[in-house]
């Protein structure tokens, strides 16, 4: 029995293993899923996927989350992501940030398991 084909989500996290377990839960459940691991690689991915939902880390080598989310045009896709940020980065001002450059939900890893991803991932692509 083959899984119905679901939407694309582009997940951007520096983190080898997490990027691997986030991927493994998320196209156990039928997404596509393509990985980027900063924000350079995330605006390629971008411009290539045209991703309904975009999982992203704020804390990454080369160009972080806000860094991304600045230089993110999402006029210049198809439709708009869902965003989600995914990230252990909890200070208000870069939680406010993201929320204004387009940011859809903020969860704190720490406060989310590996196995919440797929109810939050969920959450937000019914919203």
């Amino acid at each position: 029995m083959s899984k119905k084909v679901s939407k694309k989500v582009l997940v951007v996290e520096d983190e080898q293993a997490l990027s691997a377990a986030y991927k493994i839960i998320l196209e156990s459940a039928g997404y596509q899923v393509q990985t980027a691991f900063d924000g350079k690689e995330a605006l390629n991915e971008v411009a290539k996927e045209d991703p309904d939902i975009i999982l992203l880390d704020l804390k990454m080598p080369r160009m972080d989350g806000i860094a991304f989310l600045e230089a993110y045009q999402p006029h210049l896709l198809k439709r708009k992501p869902k965003i989600l940020v995914f990230s252990n980065f909890d200070l208000q001002d870069e939680i406010d940030r993201a929320f204004s450059l387009g940011a859809d939900k903020y969860v704190l890893k720490a406060w989310a398991a590996p196995k919440d991803l797929l109810k939050i991932v969920s959450e937000i692509d019914k919203s």
